[in-house]
């Protein structure tokens, strides 16, 4: 699914209109009609309806909603600014229909029965809105927040701001938004993405081969996730790769321990995990399919040369530690290593921009905010306020496949796209989540997923496999490797 930015959505608006005939007229006319279709699946039709018709176009929109609702006869109410407003032609002649079908219109300011409403409609400003809302529409949305009416908001939420991720104080607080045309990056990048609601994108006769010339970034669910690989009947181990694993110490041996329990779970053939040789062997042996195979931190290259050539793939960094020789180690089998590696945790805290350059092979790197804002060298805030635009920069200029971890999963390829998955729920939010991504990506490319796939596929699965346990227990009860037995339902569902 497309995300557009503000700026292109206009640009792509008037070439519609300008070299197809797909006027402003007809996309408004298709706007309201799409919202009409939405609440009358949606809604009763005895509910009682309230409008906001705000200034500029969104209030066209919600004009046409108005009259589809009223010719149907519907229970609704509308309110706009009677005496401030912006209405450009369009906006304005579906203002005058209604007021030449003698629908009783009313202004915004006189609006103090909002409680008496079922269901609320913003329809008060769109994807122009670059400033915080104040006077009378502040007042009206924080009155409206405070109803238990269903909030249904019209292509964006009023208060929020089309490129961003941030929410100002007051935003409407939607339980649905129905875009137009395309997402924005507000209805999938928190914070802004909690006052969206179940977000659904209709088509307002704005063609997809058109939208797909302008610069976009991709939303992924379950309708344009990559696709499972078929496995061969007459395959064998060595059919899904060799992953091995680098990690562990005395204090956190745990990490490793479930990179390596989420790859075996997710379809690689045969996983070794090499821990310090101060770490007693025994932590993996209730595990039998996992191979082991200690490591000195003053000989890293016999690890190095064990990569080389008996590895498809691997993992560095979960539960290592942030030791002198751990950094050393850990930069010495980056630096002469031509295998495809998944970094991760430690790995990532012992590495600065400059040795990014070091790295001999293909990699996937896999922070969470705060370690990315550390490696690049920004405050954390200014990560959050641009994390998108940042992770680009960052894959494009190291040439690094960037799975950036928060609220929702940004995954930056190098000279491509940004792709954001919003799968998962707060069960994730504990620690463990983000070594069992390592080793379930690490699984994938070593059964022969493209690093790009991979990648999407580790966030999708690890996220729907949260998703899938919390329909059985609480998100609060749950830890990762229950998480990881439902890569299975997650699995049978491709």
């Amino acid at each position: 699914m497309y995300i557009l930015s503000c700026n292109d959505i206009y640009e792509m608006e008037k070439e519609v209109k300008s070299i197809y005939g797909i006027s402003e007229t007809i996309l408004m006319e298709n706007a309201g009609a799409a919202l009409f279709n939405f609440i009358k699946k949606t809604a009763d039709k005895n509910s009682k309806m309230l409008i906001l018709a705000g200034p500029g176009n969104n209030g066209g929109d919600g004009f046409v909603l108005m009259r589809h609702l009223r010719v149907n006869r519907y229970n609704a109410d509308l309110y706009y600014p009677v005496n401030d407003n912006k209405y450009n032609k369009t906006a304005q002649t579906n203002l005058n229909i209604l007021n030449n079908l003698n629908i009783p219109l009313y202004d915004l300011s006189t609006l103090n029965n909002i409680d008496n409403y079922n269901i609320i409609i913003d329809a008060l400003f769109g994807i122009g809105l670059k400033r915080n809302l104040s006077g009378i529409y502040k007042d009206i949305i924080e009155k409206v927040n405070q109803t238990n009416a269903l909030k249904i908001a019209v292509d964006i939420s009023s208060g929020l701001v089309s490129d961003s991720s941030e929410a100002a104080e007051c935003v409407f607080n939607a339980d649905y938004t129905i875009s137009f045309s395309t997402l924005k990056y507000c209805h999938t990048l928190y914070p802004a993405k909690k006052y969206s609601g179940n977000v659904i994108t209709t088509n307002i006769s704005i063609p997809d081969n058109i939208i797909s010339q302008y610069k976009h970034d991709i939303f992924i669910d379950e309708y344009n996730k990559p696709a499972l690989k078929k496995r061969p009947a007459d395959s064998h181990k060595g059919t899904f790769g060799k992953v091995t694993l680098i990690g562990g110490n005395v204090e956190m041996a745990g990490a490793v321990k479930i990179a390596a329990v989420s790859a075996m779970h997710s379809g690689c053939g045969l996983i070794t995990l090499c821990h310090p040789n101060t770490l007693d062997r025994n932590f993996i042996s209730d595990i039998p399919e996992i191979m082991t195979k200690s490591f000195d931190y003053n000989e890293p290259a016999l690890i190095c040369d064990f990569i080389n050539h008996s590895s498809t793939v691997y993992t560095i960094g979960n539960g290592m530690g942030r030791s002198k020789a751990v950094k050393d180690f850990i930069l010495h089998i980056l630096k002469n290593t031509l295998k495809p590696v998944i970094i991760d945790a430690d790995a990532i805290n012992a590495l600065s921009l400059n040795e990014l350059n070091n790295i001999q092979s293909e990699a996937v790197i896999t922070p969470h905010l705060a370690e990315f804002a550390r490696l690049i060298n920004k405050d954390i805030n200014e990560v959050k306020k641009d994390k998108v635009k940042l992770a680009k920069e960052f894959a494009d200029k190291y040439n690094i496949y960037l799975i950036l971890k928060s609220a929702e999963t940004i995954i930056a390829v190098p000279n491509d796209k940004v792709y954001i998955l919003n799968t998962g729920n707060t069960a994730l939010s504990k620690g463990g989540s983000g070594d069992a991504l390592c080793g379930l990506a690490a699984s994938l490319f070593a059964q022969g997923y493209s690093l790009k796939n991979t990648c999407i596929l580790a966030a999708y699965i690890l996220g729907k496999s949260a998703e899938k346990a919390v329909e059985k227990n609480n998100p609060a009860y749950l830890c990762i490797t229950q998480i990881i037995d439902y890569y299975n339902e997650v699995f049978n569902e491709f």
